[in-house]
């Protein structure tokens, strides 16, 4: 099988992996994340014996969680492109006897007949991909009719970020430049209509929001000065306007009120 990315984005390819891996270390520490991390695999109702499909497994760690709980005989077949993040999928995991595949593959091709698995689930990857609605279909055909399928996603567009000083006019047009930078900074909102579309019955929607108010453990994963001069260079913002934004930031960390948050959607259904 040819693996190809079928328009899968990603902001962070340009990142050496080394950084990339401590960006999603951190951000799946946070405690909503936890939370959001384990509700969305509540709602797959895994029971032991289960076959669950991961797409989008990363460094593997959810795949992992779930081939704990279906045992010995079921199975967890965790996909992504990305050869480097399988690679580390596969190191975390040496010395585990755990019933996990790490595959590369592409989930637009799916290669798994219909009804292959008894659930399906993705995190934080509908995000960056090109053709959600195609996408979210393969892992509908593929899930047995009652199994679950669950996608775990944000909207960047909930970004919110208090600069007091900075013009509210100036801080919006920063954040709608970071959530257009992504292929689908809006997927968090689309997708309840997308599950409906794909024909997915039982809908159900859960709100999970992050919360960041340590600065420098923030700035280490999203660097808001790189931010805000993108957004200049884009024709967002002006110079002046950057500057200034960029200095109400630093009075208000240096006043250590400091707070951003976003809001992430647990959406879940059955195929019918």
């Amino acid at each position: 099988m040819t693996i190809v990315s079928s328009g899968l984005h990603s902001v962070d390819q340009s990142v050496d992996p080394s950084e990339r891996f401590r960006f999603l270390d951190r951000e799946s520490a946070k405690p909503a994340m936890q939370h959001a991390r384990r509700r969305s695999i509540e709602l797959l109702e895994i029971v032991e014996g289960a076959r669950i499909l991961d797409v989008g497994c990363g460094a593997g760690d959810d795949a992992r969680a779930m081939a704990a709980l279906v045992g010995r005989s079921g199975r967890v077949t965790a996909i992504d492109v990305d050869p480097v993040m399988l690679a580390e999928a596969e190191r975390r995991s040496s010395g585990t006897s755990l019933p996990v595949d790490f595959r590369q593959a592409d989930v637009y091709e799916l290669a798994e007949p219909d009804g292959a698995f008894d659930g399906s689930r993705a995190e934080r990857v509908f995000l960056h991909l090109a053709e959600p609605q195609r996408a979210l279909a393969q892992m509908v055909r593929v899930v047995k009719p009652g199994g679950k399928v669950v996608v775990l996603e944000r909207d960047i567009e909930t970004r919110t970020i208090d600069v007091p000083g900075a013009p509210r006019a100036v801080t919006r047009r920063i954040v709608n430049f970071w959530c257009d930078r992504f292929l689908n900074g809006w997927i968090g909102r689309q997708l309840p209509r997308l599950f409906a579309q794909a024909g997915v019955a039982g809908i159900a929607v859960e709100a999970v929001t992050v919360v960041d108010t340590d600065f420098a453990a923030f700035n280490a994963q999203y660097d808001l000065t790189r931010v805000v001069r993108r957004a200049e260079e884009a024709g967002a913002v002006t110079f002046e306007e950057a500057a200034q934004w960029l200095a109400e930031l630093d009075a208000v960390v240096k006043a250590g009120s400091f707070f951003t948050s976003m809001t992430n959607f647990i959406v879940s259904g059955r195929r019918t």
